[in-house]
């Protein structure tokens, strides 16, 4: 494992779901994780937007690696999809060399040991899981789990005593990334919330930010958390600090 992690927040966690933020927080330290804040980073102009204009990307994200002590961690995954190409491109086309960026499971999964040696209380739900579509696709660059049949979630989800779900839309997209608000974007987010409350899940899971506020947005029965939440939970977190108090 890494010894120290530069840690990127983006900005939908800080602003807009600083219980995420908590959970986050609180799971480094429990596990020992040392990292340092990146601070004075600029979003990362995630992918549905540096098409538009690949030379600001390229530079925003130049900064931002710059403000890097080490490697790179994030809990968002556009966040990650967004520095990763970045991270590509500026090696590539400008002979860059610049820190590697992990998404958050990757460092979950190599921490499993030190979080079964120091789990609080199983979580034992019922869940169906997100599969967000920037952690997995493409998966020739991504690398991080099978986007036809992913698996990695689910084992980290085993760690801390849930239980994953099979349904029928888990590999769909959340519709986070088009046009929010759209009909096209409410149609997609409708379907994989019906797809969840048609299983026997108790919860709906994610590991990215957008897709937790896009599926919250249209899902009436299931509560939706971040995988950090449920982590913080078992590690020992007050649920009321993580956002989580009342909901499960």
């Amino acid at each position: 494992m890494i010894n120290l992690y530069s840690l990127y927040l983006g900005c939908i966690v800080p602003n807009i779901l600083p219980e995420v933020e908590r959970a986050l927080r609180d799971v480094l330290s429990i596990l020992k994780i040392e990292f340092v804040d990146m601070r004075g980073a600029a979003c990362c102009i995630p992918p549905a937007l540096f098409g538009f204009q690949k030379e600001v990307w390229q530079n925003v994200n130049l900064m931002n690696f710059s403000i890097a002590k080490s490697d790179v961690i994030t809990v968002c995954d556009e966040c990650f999809a967004s520095l990763q190409d970045a991270k590509t491109s500026l090696e590539r086309e400008k002979g860059k060399v610049l820190p590697n960026v992990f998404p958050l499971v990757k460092v979950l999964k190599d921490a499993e040991g030190e979080v079964k040696a120091r789990l609080k209380k199983p979580v034992n739900l019922k869940c169906a899981v997100q599969h967000s579509c920037h952690l997995l696709r493409p998966s020739e660059i991504r690398k991080v789990d099978d986007p036809f049949s992913p698996k990695l979630v689910k084992s980290l989800l085993d760690v801390i005593g849930c239980e994953s779900v099979e349904e029928e839309e888990e590999l769909s997209c959340c519709g986070g990334s088009v046009y929010e608000g759209s009909r096209v974007s409410k149609a997609l987010a409708v379907r994989r919330v019906r797809s969840a409350e048609a299983s026997e899940a108790n919860i709906i899971v994610t590991t990215c930010p957008h897709c937790l506020k896009q599926l919250s947005a249209h899902s009436k029965r299931l509560p939706v958390f971040h995988l950090v939440q449920l982590y913080a939970l078992a590690l020992g977190s007050s649920p009321k600090s993580i956002g989580m108090r009342g909901a499960i």
